[in-house]
This record gives C-alpha cells, structure tokens and sequence, in this order.
C-alpha cells in the first residue's frame, strides 16, 4: 500500500448561499468555479456539494468519507455543518484570500469539535490533508513481524510498546518459517544479486559465499513480504535469526530498505517513528539507537541503514567482527535531519538536529555512527527510549500533526 497511492475518499463543500457569493451567481459558472478551485488546491472535482440552501448540508452522507474540506464562498451561517462536525470526520474549513473572514464565521459554529481545523493557505490544506494520509497509512499498513519466541515477554519493553500492544497492524511470522523459506531461496537468483551487490560495493571482509547468503536472507524476507502484501517489515532482536541463517540479516534489510520498504529492528520503540517518518517523506529512514551525548551533540548509530542515502560508495564488512555476517558501512550526508524518538508509553519526542560527522568506528561498534547537533539543547530531557528513527529533511511540523493525531503526547 504505497502512501501516495492510498485510496482516499475527500469531499468537497462550497457554501455559495442564495445571495452574493465568491464565484458567480450563475450555476454554470459556479460548477466551473468550483472546479477550477478545486484544481488549484490539488483536489478532486468529485464528490463535491455546492450548497445554497442549509438544508442541503443535511443530504450529505458522512460514511466512508476521509475527509471534508469546507470552502466558506459567502457571508451565510451554515449551523448544520455542526452535524458533520460530530461525525468526527476531520473536517478542514479553508480560509484562503477572500475565503478568509468567512472562514473565521463557519469555524465558530464548530470550534468546541477537535476534528475540525483551519487552514488559510493552499500549501497549508495540501499539508493538513497530507497528514491526515499519513496517519491513515501509519494506522492501516501491514507489518511484517519475525516472532520473538525464545524471549520472556515480561521482560522486554517491546511487549509494552504499541506493536506489542497491537495498536498496529502487525502480522507475525515464525522463525521456523522465515527459516523454511530461507533455505527454499533459489541459489542461482541468490548468487546474481549477490553479483551485482559486490559490483556496486567496495568490499572488505565478506567472501562472495557471505554475500550470497545475505542475498538469500533478502529473497527470503522479499518473498514473505509479498506474500502477506507487506508494507513494513521489523525484525526484533535480530541475533535469535544467526544460528538457523548462519549470517545476520543486516544487509539484506539495507537493500530491502532501498527498495523503498520502511525496515527496521532491535527493541520496537522505532517501529512508530519509522513508518510515521517514511509516511510524511515517502524517503529512505535511518533507524538507530542512542550511544553518546556531550554538549549538544548526540550520537546516534546501527548496523545497516539504506544504502541511497550514502554519499560514496557503501563498503561490505562484517558485523562487529563476526564471520559469514554482512552490512555495509555507509557514510550518511552532513545535513538537517528530523528526529523521532518514542518508547512504551503514549509519549514522543520529535526534534531537529544536524548531522555533522559519519564514521566506521571499527571493532565491537555497529558500522554507522553519526553525530548529530540538536537544535534545541532541551530535547536530551524529552526523550523517552534509546531508540530513534531520522529522516533527512525538516519535517518536525509535520511529525508533530501525525502523532497528536495519533493521540501521542509531545
């Protein structure tokens, strides 16, 4: 279910009144009207009502519909939008240009209703709506999920996380399976995406035989993703997967990353982050865990992130130091970043930073670590786990909507 592509149902309401109104008093011109400002905001023509009467409001069916976008074309009261209001559908009244004093009308009669916003701008109505996506998407998308099986449950913060608390759509798979399919991965196909990796990389420890059981380790995870019809996949504790793989599945999450789908692993607490960032910029993520802070600067590392967001050439070398293993180190651009950080509770952290440094710090560390400068000094007391999803890219206000959406406390 790509985002972009995520079937949405938005219906448009232009209170035109019976009197003067913003387009025309001509019906014909009104349609036309209509269209062409519905155009403009990027929306589509249909469903769309164009109410004179009040009584007209009361036709207007609320089931199944995303959202409704209000455009307030006159200085009439419009008191049944209150019903709308209480379907709890978000509703956004726009109040662009002309639009503006009567916007501010129309919102009295519902402003006690928390699903029903402003929005004075163009690009502020595109943003609103596509928040409003993003936490459908968040909401709905299936997660493929490798079982924990031989962990006590009580123990681990990720059965208190909202995964673990099914708040989202995880479907879980065994090891057992993971594995069966793991060794059913066809060798020759193994072998030439093996080929082309090690084409596309430096490499440095990794044999071609280790790269090619990374190769299985992607086919396998592909394949079970396709089919389940994946969105995301999260693999916990990702060393209970090395005795019945023989390798550690670093790369092949890198390279499933690079195919566009949001992956991540460890305890869980970047689960959330990670689809709400991948939601809200549709780009590659980077999912890590907190290791170092000293005067501003947080440091901030993993095992794997999506090779595209390398500015070289990744390099193949083994995790930490552990034979037939294979991630890639690469070196992550300087850059403004944001950040999202969430735990077990109900509450989130989300910041700007900028990356000032990337480095392989060899021996028992996780190959990428990046040191990245906050914007405000206070988040360090904000956070709530070690955990971190980032996205390069300012997209701090947006984050914020989703997870108030979300019912998150920031």
């Amino acid at each position: 279910m790509k985002i972009g592509n995520l079937p949405s149902k938005t219906v448009s309401i232009f209170l035109l009144g019976n009197e003067q109104n913003l387009i025309s008093s001509n019906e014909a011109e009104q349609n036309a009207g209509s269209d062409k400002i519905l155009n403009i905001f990027g929306l589509s023509r249909s469903p769309k009502f164009l109410i004179k009467n009040e009584e007209e409001i009361d036709k207007i069916d609320t089931q199944g519909v995303d959202v409704f976008v209000v455009f307030p074309c006159c200085a009439g009261k419009f008191t049944r939008l209150i019903r709308i209001a209480e379907s709890e559908v978000p509703m956004i009244i726009v109040g662009e240009g002309d639009m503006f004093p009567h916007a501010l009308d129309t919102y009295e009669y519902v402003a006690d209703h928390g699903n029903v916003e402003k929005a004075f701008t163009v690009d502020e109505v595109k943003d609103k709506i596509s928040v409003l996506q993003a936490v459908r998407w968040v909401k709905e998308s299936r997660i493929l999920v490798v079982d924990m099986e031989d962990l006590k449950p009580e123990a681990l913060a990720w059965f208190k996380n909202p995964l673990g608390l099914n708040k989202l759509n995880a479907c879980h798979i065994s090891l057992d399976k993971l594995f069966e399919t793991f060794r059913e991965a066809k060798a020759s196909e193994a072998k030439e995406l093996a080929e082309r990796w090690a084409e596309e990389c430096d490499v440095k420890e990794p044999s071609f035989e280790d790269i090619v059981l990374s190769a299985r380790v992607y086919l396998a995870l592909k394949s079970l993703a396709k089919e389940i019809d994946a969105d995301a996949v999260y693999v916990p504790w990702c060393a209970q997967l090395n005795l019945g793989l023989g390798t550690k599945p670093c790369f092949a999450l890198a390279k499933l990353a690079d195919d566009g789908i949001p992956v991540g692993c460890y305890k869980g607490e970047n689960l959330l982050p990670l689809l709400i960032l991948k939601a809200i910029s549709g780009k590659p993520v980077f999912v890590c865990e907190a290791n170092g802070y000293n005067n501003g600067i947080i440091e901030l590392r993993h095992c794997f992130a999506p090779t595209t967001l390398a500015d070289c050439r990744p390099v193949l070398r083994r995790w930490r130091e552990m034979e037939h293993t294979v991630t890639a180190y690469c070196s992550l651009p300087k850059g403004q970043v944001t950040l999202v950080n969430c735990g077990i509770g109900d509450r989130i952290t989300v910041a700007r930073a900028e990356v000032i440094d990337c480095k392989d710090l060899e021996g028992d560390n996780c190959r990428i670590t990046i040191y990245a400068r906050l914007e405000d000094g206070q988040t360090i007391h904000k956070l709530v786990s070690r955990e971190f999803a980032l996205v390069y890219g300012d997209y701090a206000a947006k984050a914020s909507a989703v997870a108030e959406r979300l019912n998150l406390k920031l």
